[in-house]
């Protein structure tokens, strides 16, 4: 056997040995089906309430809502179902739109869509039709807690981070701002809770805070003064890690608060 039939034995014994195996994981190959997506997006998907995450952390920071607008768009997108249809509410809480879900489509790369709004809930033609472009990545449990929205109206198509909170918006707020239990500088106990009540001293009430007034003076919230069938103000700011409350009133349509507080109260 001469060197050159030697070698082409070689190469015949090699593949007669490795042909068989490649040739069946080639044949497991084709037999796998291509990756897919493995779920579909619908519009339940996104139900409940999205704040912008800049807002929120500005919020937590300050404890004071009109201060952190001023630093970081407080934009809240809502999204909830009416019998059969998906109404959809931006605000900034100052002003808000309101459109209902037509359709969610995907829109251009892995993990982005758009949700397609109307003024109602009907056919509607592409040139009435806005849009709501977002991005997101379902988490551990199948659902998404953050998502990436380009909102047009407030954020001028500017993609944002969101986070989903849980339940309405009031109690998120009350929660970081005001809720607690304090002390004034008689020993006093005065108590803000997270659903809106207020008990003092002297009174309770139901308490909305202000979360943007440009206008204001002051950080403040507002009640409905049983007695006279008005809303009433107080404003308040932290100081020195104590909350201040100060006496409020309308000059005009601004809110305007006293410069020497009613009360400084200690969290307990």
């Amino acid at each position: 056997m001469n060197e050159r039939t030697g070698t082409g034995s070689f190469f015949a014994i090699v593949i007669a040995v490795l042909l068989p195996a490649w040739t069946s994981d080639v044949l497991a190959q084709e037999k796998t089906p291509a990756p897919v997506r493995k779920e579909r997006i619908y519009v339940r998907d996104l139900e409940g309430i999205w704040v912008n995450n800049a807002y929120l952390t500005e919020l937590a920071s300050t404890k004071s809502p009109h201060a952190a607008a001023r630093k970081a768009a407080p934009v809240v997108i809502a999204i909830k179902r009416e019998g059969p249809s998906y109404p959809i509410v931006v605000t900034n809480f100052d002003k808000a739109t309101l459109r209902v879900v037509l359709d969610l489509e995907p829109f251009g790369k892995p993990n982005a869509f758009r949700l397609v709004l109307g003024a109602e809930n009907r056919p509607t033609s592409s040139t009435d039709a806005t849009y709501l472009p977002f991005e997101g990545v379902k988490g551990p449990q199948g659902k998404f807690e953050t998502l990436k929205f380009s909102e047009q109206g407030f954020m001028k198509g500017k993609p944002a981070d969101y986070t989903r909170i849980a339940g309405e918006i009031s109690p998120h707020v009350n929660r970081a701002v005001l809720a607690g239990k304090y002390a004034d500088e008689k020993g006093r106990a005065w108590t803000f809770a997270e659903s809106g009540e207020a008990v003092w001293p002297d009174q309770k009430m139901n308490y909305e805070i202000s979360q943007n007034d440009p206008g204001a003076s002051c950080e403040y919230f507002q009640y409905d003064d049983a007695t006279s069938g008005e809303k009433k103000r107080f404003g308040f700011a932290w100081k020195a890690g104590k909350l201040q409350i100060f006496a409020a009133r309308m000059a005009g349509k601004k809110v305007r608060c006293d410069a020497k507080p009613v009360a400084v109260l200690t969290q307990q």
